[in-house]
């Protein structure tokens, strides 16, 4: 091979390695950037459009609603394990009781 040749492909692997370092501190930023914005939204990787990879759904029976909306019944809480539902922070946040939420029982 011409030493032109080598030289060119000398260059080459600098730069796909200069490419690849500015691409995985970019990620890395890109990361954090995103873990942010999941924890301070209390984001779920279902409502990101993720299935859940790992151990298989738990096969127990779902928890019967303990909690609901005021303003829309139909959204309910077990207030299990869990982040609570944006509903149930945003009720506490205005100065709600946790016990205002409870359904009552007939």
């Amino acid at each position: 091979m011409s030493n032109e040749i080598i030289d060119l492909e000398n260059q080459i692997a600098e730069l796909t390695a200069k490419k690849k370092a500015i691409l995985n501190s970019k990620r890395g930023e890109a990361l954090q950037e995103v873990r942010a914005l999941i924890v301070q939204y209390s984001l779920m990787a279902s409502e990101l459009g993720f299935s859940a990879i790992g151990k298989p759904a738990s096969s127990a029976p779902k928890a019967a609603p303990k909690y609901a909306n005021p303003k829309s019944p139909a959204e309910t809480w077990a207030g299990g394990k869990g982040a609570r539902p944006k509903w149930v922070r945003e009720f506490l946040e205005n100065g709600g009781n946790l016990d205002d939420l409870l359904i009552q029982k007939a």
